[in-house]
């Protein structure tokens, strides 16, 4: 039985297969990246550290479940969901800043990937919104990699942010 919540994360039909991939690689993901920040989260409240643990969650999560054909599925003709999606994000990185800072960083993240999610989202042809979303994910990767310094406990957030609202969401699979 799926309520409104895991619609909008996993679609109406995700697999069994779909579901324990999701869950079992984003606890992993989560663990490494837990323990390789446990310096920087040994300094926080422990509410700020669960709370940066569960964001985390979520996101990873998101950026597997936006490849099931259920997801793609979902939003196939709902114009309106797939904007108000982009958008939600805006959640994951007011809670992000709250826990660990990097406000300016956090935010032009959040900016570009919105801007060009939407830029591959409008697109017409699949190979054109292909070949769009890696140009602006390889653009992305530069801009919050190498142009502005990473921060140390976001150094997967500008890689996993740009998977999960480009690659992952932004391009229409199910027409």
């Amino acid at each position: 039985m799926f309520n409104g919540f895991s619609r909008e994360f996993l679609g109406e039909t995700p697999t069994r297969r779909d579901k324990i991939t999701i869950f079992s690689i984003t606890f992993l993901l989560v663990g490494v990246v837990g323990y390789k920040s446990s310096p920087e989260l040994a300094m926080l409240p422990m509410w700020k550290v669960i709370l940066f643990l569960v964001t985390i969650l979520d996101i990873f999560a998101g950026a597997i479940a936006n490849f099931t054909k259920s997801s793609q599925i979902y939003y196939k003709n709902k114009p309106a969901k797939r904007i108000a999606f982009y958008f939600e994000h805006i959640i994951h990185i007011a809670f992000l800043v709250l826990t660990v800072g990097h406000m300016w960083y956090c935010v032009g993240l959040l900016a570009y990937t919105i801007a060009a999610g939407l830029f591959v989202n409008y697109t017409d042809s699949l190979k054109q919104q292909e070949i769009n979303a890696a140009a602006v994910v390889c653009i992305g990767l530069v801009l919050f990699y190498v142009v502005v310094p990473v921060p140390q406990i976001l150094v997967w957030l500008p890689s996993v942010f740009l998977v999960k609202l480009i690659f992952g969401f932004s391009i229409r699979r199910e027409r």
